[in-house]
């Protein structure tokens, strides 16, 4: 019995995980058809008016506003202020100017790699992932490459437009390059400065050898030079304890004659003198006499 009920709770939970399951597996709300013409509209006026550089275009712009706008770069060098209030006044509609910015860096990257535009395919709009956005992708034939502009709107009523960019199609061989010459360029970088490091590291042993080498050398010259100095005082020393000598010689026999004239018999009696040493004094009375 108890077998038998386990065995149909497993069996509801079971079907309960898959209802589960087939829910998340919905498709994604639909976008309302008002909101889609309104972003592909502004989307297609962007791409075919604006990123051509269509000369009668910003003219005609040149001409409402009063100030020269050559084209699409203009817009990056007014600032993002200018192009807000260009798009909201004179175009049309809102966008964020940084954002707006952003995206003609984008496409100029990709007119240069690839050409300029030749014409505009089909476009699709779907929501963004959090339910927030509308996402416009365009697909677009460049001179040289096959590309898909994306647009980002915000979802509600003035439908600003806060982003786009240029996504070039690439083939899978493409893809596969692209992906080893970053990975070449990645490890190469890496094992070159490895490299430097270890020979920078080895360069300080030869460092510590010159320096013990030039201490040695300056060592040995300056024992070089002390050697004369040393001979030469040696040589100058010796004639003056010659001097000291024979001077002591002579005060002490001076000395002896003295005592014994006074009847002294040896220098250990009272009134005896040893001559220990002499010191020339600096004020000698017996030169003035």
């Amino acid at each position: 019995m108890v077998k038998r009920n386990m065995k149909k709770f497993l069996s509801v939970l079971c079907m309960c995980i898959c209802l589960f399951g087939l829910t998340a597996c919905s498709d994604t709300k639909p976008v309302p058809p008002e909101d889609s013409a309104d972003v592909l509209e502004r989307s297609s006026v962007i791409v075919n008016y604006i990123l051509s550089d269509k000369p009668e275009v910003y003219q005609s712009i040149s001409y409402q506003t009063g100030m020269e706008i050559t084209g699409v770069n203009t817009f990056a060098e007014k600032g993002a202020d200018f192009t807000e209030y260009l798009f909201t006044n004179l175009i049309g509609f809102p966008i964020e100017g940084n954002g707006f910015i952003t995206g003609i860096d984008s496409w100029n990257k990709a007119v240069a790699e690839f050409g300029p535009l030749v014409s505009v395919g089909e476009s699709y709009v779907t929501y963004g992932q959090k339910g927030d956005t509308l996402i416009v992708d365009m697909d677009v034939q460049l001179q040289n490459k096959d590309a898909v502009i994306e647009f980002i709107y915000k979802d509600d009523y003035a439908k600003t437009l806060t982003a786009y960019a240029v996504n070039i199609n690439y083939t899978f061989a493409e893809k596969m390059r692209n992906a080893g010459l970053n990975t070449l360029l990645g490890m190469g970088t890496v094992f070159i400065v490895l490299i430097l490091l270890t020979l920078l590291i080895s360069c300080f042993e030869l460092i510590n050898k010159a320096q013990s080498s030039a201490k040695n050398k300056k060592d040995a010259k300056n024992d070089v030079k002390a050697a004369p100095a040393a001979s030469a005082v040696t040589e100058a020393a010796a004639p003056a304890a010659a001097q000291d000598d024979e001077l002591a010689v002579v005060i002490a026999a001076a000395i002896a004659a003295y005592e014994a004239e006074r009847g002294v018999i040896s220098p250990s009696e009272a009134g005896g003198y040893y001559v220990r040493s002499i010191r020339r004094r600096s004020n000698n009375k017996w030169n003035k006499n």
